[in-house]
């Protein structure tokens, strides 16, 4: 097994010992193959720890590579018998120029990054001279808003033809969506014989280099990844060769520029990275209608988009590759790049993929196949780390829901017909059938619907086969849903069809005013998505049928509505392709346990040899953190924050009094995390008829999590103010698992204690949270020791601690760091619950026997950790 070249993985200080035994069980889970998941707190220097040892395995599997491969080049050269009786130095002339050969591209690359890279240093010390902002945003000169109506022909089907009946591969350039009207062997055939020169390097396919794929959530986690990673010598920034940074051999190209910055690139949508003003506005940001608009400005004989460069002028693309690559760039670089080069960023990067040895992602662009295939990204024998991936079985499960109305059906039947209608001689064979396939199918669905309707229930889960079953479906079960999705898929025929209706109801709008765009576009993106989980085994999912009542055309009689949503239950099938191309897949968070969750849903299949585990403690020193599980207010009331006492009066009041008594004790920041939006209102409308708001603003300036996620920022400026200088503190009051419970750093005086009320348990009434629980029940392997949890129940308790957890972690962000943290709860002192907090708690959770304890003891604390860091 491959063992690390450096010890320290080139990371930038000397690591606590729970760094190093993550980056050393990293190292050894990617040398060995493995799917690993790795809990690593909030605050012991995660991403560090995974960039520096995840880049310091990439660099030394590359120098194994190429040693194997040298080895293996000289026994060829040794077994020839043409150079049997040759002298050494002639043998030894054959190795180098086979070698210089493997090495040219990228020695060629590497030549063209370090011009780049001369060139922005001579730059950027310009500028700092100057004290001017590199790169500005150029903003293009917006053209006419209105839409010039285009002729239907654009509108007309192309022919179709299926993978089988071409005799030649389809040629396809980096515009996915181009179309020229002509077959696969026609295309194949044109290609061979175009007059057209290339030179060798646009003959050439890149090399798809080994590289790690780095995922998490949102943009913003992956800049601050990209700023973790300008903090390590892999970075490339200063002149000399950090130490720590592996040597490659001297026979490698790397071997000149032992320091040079590793090669990132960002990828994102359309919507992070389309510069096109004008498309941006007629969008109106949507990311599917910014996609239908780019492909209209891509066909010939359009008006093209000045920021793509035609297919057969490549260099533009190529240059701008170059340039993105050859320094550690974030998304917002990416974005000013294109703009300073006038070229589009969202091609451009996606050109950059191949040649790139880190390539970051959010994980809804990894997890789906579709989107990995769009953007040309292969996982074959490459890294995945997936970071922030405590919601990863969650996030697999909603990117694979979709749902559609009657009324969307209505509007999509109806666009079918009329564009049936209008181009029904320009149809092939092939398109004609699938077509009927498609009204066949929106008929048997819509048929259902309204005959589900006529029942008495208001909501019923149903298995997948019982939509072609009922009603006038039953024709339905001889679709075969598969190549209809592939049809629509490879067809582009629902972005014609929706270009059509939208073009007619645009036609119908009075002369002079707004364009009105019909949803038909969008409704059958959606279809496409349900005909695919439709596609998917009976066993792995479920449909929810709900009657919603809207109000009528008329204004005046209510009409109820049909919504059918599909549910996927097992996401292990919808990761299976992930797992099994990659090399390896790490999955890493703050807050994993129970790992188990991981196993049993997403990687059951997977051998258990190539299947690992990793959790370590915090850097914080225990005596750092006091935790408290109180099960009784000020006067003795019981903490019982169940679903059906969270109204009761008397226990708001009771915690309200608590938070009173604590807030007078704790210094500056205080965070109290609360169930439910529900309950906050409750609480705050009570205090504020009590007047307990008032006696707590005495203690405190409170702040309240805001609804809109637009004045999450405010609120946060204006409590961190409160929090400094040498003022009385802040008191923020957050919801569970809403937009201040993860990813938000309460780091040193910003939270000094950190309170949960109650367990935020998940609606156990919920359709779709029973089916899944009961889903995993029935599903469960056999073999199982008597006496084992039922894993529904299981599911249920996971929900609502993962949430807890991920809040208690707000407070910690440092080593230095102290908090008090007090879960207001009685169910928290049963050593079950306990068994759920965060392992790095160890047994450190007290429970006192009245609140007097709890406030003495608190007190202690504070007074001993003030004394500590004064």
């Amino acid at each position: 097994m491959l063992e690390p070249s450096d010890p320290t993985y080139g990371f930038p200080f000397t690591p606590y010992k729970q760094q190093q035994q993550l980056m050393d069980h990293l190292y050894r889970a990617m040398a060995s193959g493995e799917v690993t998941v790795i809990e690593s707190p909030t605050g012991t220097g995660k991403s560090l720890s995974l960039i520096s040892s995840s880049l310091s395995f990439l660099r030394d599997a590359k120098a194994h590579e190429r040693h194997n491969l040298v080895a293996s080049i000289r026994a060829a050269v040794a077994d020839n018998e043409s150079f049997k009786d040759e002298p050494e130095w002639v043998i030894e002339h054959e190795i180098k120029t086979k070698l210089a050969e493997l090495d040219r591209q990228e020695k060629e690359l590497e030549e063209r990054l370090e011009g780049i890279r001369q060139k922005e240093r001579v730059e950027r010390a310009k500028a700092a001279a100057e004290n001017a902002r590199t790169m500005a945003r150029k903003r293009q000169k917006m053209t006419d808003d209105e839409r010039q109506e285009q002729a239907d022909e654009q509108f007309a089907p192309a022919p179709y033809y299926e993978d089988d009946e071409a005799g030649a591969k389809e040629v396809v350039a980096y515009v996915d969506d181009a179309e020229d009207n002509l077959s696969p062997a026609v295309r194949a055939l044109m290609a061979s014989i175009s007059g057209k020169s290339k030179s060798r390097s646009e003959q050439e396919e890149e090399p798809d280099v080994r590289k790690i794929y780095f995922a998490s959530r949102t943009h913003s986690q992956l800049s601050q990844f990209v700023a973790e990673l300008r903090k390590t010598p892999f970075a490339g920034e200063t002149s000399a060769k950090p130490p720590g940074l592996p040597t490659p051999p001297s026979s490698s190209p790397e071997a000149e520029s032992p320091s040079r910055p590793i090669r990132l690139i960002p990828l994102g949508s359309r919507q992070n990275l389309c510069i096109n003003d004008d498309v941006r506005k007629k969008s109106g940001g949507s990311n599917e209608a910014m996609g239908d608009l780019c492909v209209e400005l891509q066909k010939s004989g359009k008006e093209r988009c000045p920021y793509l460069p035609p297919l057969d002028e490549p260099s533009k693309l190529n240059d701008f590759r170059d340039k993105a690559l050859a320094s550690v760039h974030d998304i917002e670089v990416i974005e000013d790049l294109g703009r300073n080069t006038h070229t589009c960023p969202y091609y451009g990067s996606r050109k950059a993929v191949r040649t790139a040895e880190v390539v970051t992602l959010p994980y809804n662009m990894l997890m789906q196949k579709t989107a990995r295939e769009a953007l040309g990204i292969s996982l074959k024998d490459h890294i995945v780390i997936i970071d922030e991936a405590h919601n990863l079985i969650d996030s697999i499960l909603s990117l694979h829901s979709v749902s559609i109305s009657t009324r969307q059906l209505l509007a999509i039947r109806q666009a079918l017909l009329t564009y049936i209608q209008k181009f029904r001689s320009r149809f092939t064979g092939l398109n004609a059938s699938y077509l009927k396939r498609l009204a066949l199918l929106l008929k048997g669905l819509t048929e259902f619907a309204e005959q589900w309707a006529k029942g008495a229930k208001k909501e019923e889960m149903v298995q997948v086969s019982r939509l072609f079953e009922a009603g006038g479906a039953g024709a339905l079960d001889q679709i075969n849903m598969r190549k209809l999705d592939e049809y629509l898929t490879k067809s582009k025929i629902a972005r014609k069809i929706g270009g059509y209706s939208d073009s007619l109801a645009e036609q119908k709008t009075a002369q002079g005013r707004q364009a009105v765009r019909a949803d038909a576009t969008r409704a059958l993106h959606q279809i496409q998505q349900f005909i695919l989980s439709l596609a998917h085994a009976d066993r792995d999912g479920r449909v929810l049928l709900t009657k919603e009542t809207k109000r009528g055309a008329d204004s005046t009689s209510d009409k109820v509505e049909v919504v059918m949503k599909y549910l996927l239950l097992a996401p292990s099938e919808s990761f299976r392709d992930v797992a099994e191309e990659a090399s390896s897949v790490i999955l890493a968070g703050g807050t994993m346990a129970p790992m188990s969750d991981f196993r049993e849903q997403l990687f059951p299949y997977l051998p258990k040899e190539r299947f690992s585990t990793f959790s370590c403690g915090h850097v914080v020193p225990a005596d750092h953190v006091s935790t408290y599980a109180v099960s009784k207010g000020p006067t003795g009331v019981t903490f019982s924050f169940t679903y059906e006492r969270r109204g009761d009066e008397k226990l708001l009041d009771e915690l309200g009094q608590a938070i009173v008594n604590i807030a007078a004790i704790v210094p500056k920041g205080m965070v109290v995390f609360v169930p439910s939006y529900d309950f906050l209102n409750q609480a705050q409308t009570r205090w504020q008829k009590s007047g307990m708001i008032k006696r707590l603003a005495a203690k405190k300036e409170p702040f309240w999590e805001p609804k809109a996620s637009a004045d999450v920022d405010a609120v946060l400026r204006e409590y961190a103010v409160g929090n400094a200088g040498s003022g009385k503190g802040s008191i923020l009051f957050a919801v569970v698992g809403a937009k201040l419970s993860e990813g938000i750093n309460f780091a040193d005086d910003m939270a000094r204690c950190v309170v949960v009320c109650g367990i935020p348990y998940p609606n156990s009434q919920s359709a779709e949270l029973k089916e899944r629980m009961h889903y995993l029940k029935t599903s469960a392997p056999p073999g199982r020791p008597s006496g084992s949890p039922d894993p529904g129940q299981v599911l249920y308790q996971n929900l609502a601690f993962r949430v807890v957890n991920q809040s208690i972690g707000r407070a910690i962000r440092n080593a230095r760091d102290w908090a008090s943290i007090v879960l207001l709860d009685e169910r928290y002192t049963q050593p079950s619950k306990k068994a759920q907090l965060p392992a790095w708690l160890d047994s450190g959770v007290q429970s006192p026997p009245t609140f007097g304890a709890l406030v003495q003891d608190l007190a202690r604390f504070n007074r001993k950790m003030r004394a500590a860091v004064s």
